[in-house]
């Protein structure tokens, strides 16, 4: 573990911010380490559009005066030193139990108009929820978190730099966050008179040269081929939990790879981003953005690397994994260290800036703290940190990391990395997939009922099925040949091109080399409003949208199921 600790050593100095020196002397020390290896890489310098919050202003003004420690979000609207007031309303909704439940609770309007208003609020400044208040002609959210701490945050759905049909969404009002103490003691004093504040909001908004680290190791073999590892570089404060130990990890396994590449049959490219907390995604979707074709072409999947090795950070039951690869991943997760695991969904969070492209993808947080241990802690959910609250704090220091459990997660990638760039043929279980699509529409056919049929769309899913079944039998036995037997090479297309086909249909509703907003994406999203069919009054015109939607969804998702079968029958 010393190159692990040389670095975060290095990088408990500095606060990495995405476009700052500090950020440009976090590149070259990691530069430094390559060049003393012989590691070949390249440095890229992306113009990325970030928002970077400077110091926020909120002051209490009726019936007392007070100042209030506050923080603005990355792209907040910037008031400057102009002072926005008005009178606090307080609208509660609850914090969240499970931080990748991305479905936020609706505001409840019942107290009548907020327009002019300042809504007070609890949780995190997500996408969704900001939109929503853009609607309401409010002047101002304040939004209280869940501890003592007031996390980092970003409000904008923007995935990446805006293009031309995204860069109008962008938050339309100020917004500020505040701790559990003063935010009870606001909704305390709004419950006994009215309450009057004044904010101001202060960020460094647009387009910086940031760098980007590009690893290339050549396998032996098939050298074009490669599984892209990746994990941001830039941080909120030092954080060292949020992603130091993720660099770190990174590094070491650039070294080890390198220094053993003699074994690898296929490629392992490694790239560290800028703009993760600031842009959200910005380097990832730069990267996805100007190496799209590549990435189509050669890359084999995706894995992310962010906050391992965490203290109290045992459990691997917060995993996040496609369907295609659970196998794969529990198998090697218990072969490496023993450990059992579960993998979920993954969020649409995270730098995972590729569904579009149509990349299998695994990993994303690394292992996490045990419920009951959480529980015994009284901590709530945060994204980071292996589930440490001092996630996106000042806080996110040296103490929070775990040197034991950073050699266990760097097992875990390691295995995982080795085994798949060196697996005959690539480890996915397409019958899985389809599976979760085949429940999926069950799902959204009982929530239908008698509203609307998936007849059409169970129709090609069990087909499909079907056609991998055979598939998948007829390929078993190329396991005992080399990886450029000519056999082998035409599996891995097909898995590959199922890769593209299926990926896109589940986690996206935007086409090829687009990106979707940064907000809650459904399984099956385009037939995923049949959950609203029952709440609508039949023959309205929502009802008779809502079907002719679905109609739509269904012919888009039949049509890939369709296609999927042709390409594994060819």
């Amino acid at each position: 573990m010393d190159t692990p600790k040389v670095i975060l050593e290095r990088f408990g100095s500095l606060v990495r911010e995405s476009g700052s020196e500090d950020e440009r002397q976090a590149a070259q020390f990691l530069t430094s380490l390559l060049d003393e290896w012989g590691v070949p890489y390249q440095v890229h310098r992306p113009n990325l559009y970030l928002s970077v919050p400077r110091p926020a202003k909120l002051k209490l003004v009726h019936p007392v005066e007070k100042e209030i420690r506050a923080k603005n979000p990355a792209f907040s609207v910037i008031t400057g030193d102009d002072w926005r007031d008005g009178e606090l309303v307080y609208i509660p909704t609850g914090f969240k139990k499970k931080w990748d439940n991305q479905k936020d609770s609706s505001f409840d309007l019942a107290s009548g108009s907020l327009t002019g208003k300042i809504v007070l609020t609890e949780g995190f400044p997500r996408p969704a929820r900001i939109r929503e208040l853009n609607e309401l002609g409010i002047i101002g959210a304040i939004f209280i978190h869940p501890g003592k701490n007031i996390h980092e945050s970003i409000c904008t759905p923007i995935w990446g730099a805006p293009d031309l049909d995204t860069y109008e969404n962008v938050p339309k009002l100020p917004v500020l966050m505040i701790n559990r103490g003063d935010g009870q003691e606001l909704i305390d004093q709004i419950a006994r008179d009215k309450v009057e504040v004044q904010f101001q909001t202060h960020l460094d908004q647009g387009w910086f040269s940031c760098p980007l680290i590009d690893i290339f190791i050549e396998g032996t073999e098939d050298k074009d081929k490669y599984v892209l590892l990746h994990g941001h570089m830039d941080s909120w404060h030092q954080g060292l939990g949020d992603n130091a130990t993720g660099n770190a990890a990174m590094i070491e396994m650039a070294r080890v790879f390198h220094q053993n590449r003699d074994l690898l049959k296929r490629s392992l490219r490694i790239a560290i981003w800028p703009g993760h907390s600031t842009g959200r995604y910005a380097g990832s979707t730069w990267f996805a953005d100007t190496f799209g074709l590549d990435l189509d072409e050669n890359c084999i999947a995706q894995v992310n690397c962010d906050s391992p090795g965490c203290r109290w950070a045992t459990s691997y039951h917060e995993m996040s994994w496609m369907s295609e690869v659970n196998e794969f991943c529990q198998t090697t997760i218990k072969e490496a260290i023993g450990e059992e695991s579960i993998g979920h969904r993954p969020p649409r969070a995270g730098d995972y800036s590729f569904h579009n492209i149509g990349l299998t993808a695994f990993y994303m947080l690394s292992s996490s703290i045990p419920e009951e241990v959480l529980q015994e802690k009284g901590y709530y959910p945060v994204g980071g940190c292996g589930s440490n609250i001092e996630w996106h704090t000042e806080e996110d220091l040296i103490h929070i990391i775990d040197y034991e459990i950073l050699q266990r997660d760097l097992q875990v990638y390691t295995a995982s990395l080795y085994r798949i760039v060196n697996a005959t043929l690539h480890p996915f279980q397409f019958i899985n997939t389809v599976d979760e699509f085949i429940k999926t529409l069950q799902t959204y056919q009982n929530a239908a009922g008698k509203h609307f049929s998936f007849e059409l769309a169970f129709r090609e899913a069990y087909d499909l099925r079907s056609s991998l079944v055979d598939f998948y039998d007829r390929i078993a036995s190329l396991q005992d040949r080399g990886v450029l037997d000519p056999a082998v090479q035409q599996a891995n297309d097909v898995l590959r091109e199922l890769s593209r086909t299926l990926v896109p249909i589940n986690f996206t509703r935007r086409g090829k080399f687009w990106h979707d907003p940064a907000v809650d994406i459904p399984p099956l999203p385009d037939i995923a409003p049949a959950t609203t069919l029952p709440q609508l009054d039949e023959g309205s015109h929502r009802y008779q949208v809502t079907l002719t939607h679905l109609t739509r969804g269904q012919n888009r998702l039949a049509w890939t199921l369709h296609k999927a079968k042709r390409i594994v029958r060819a």
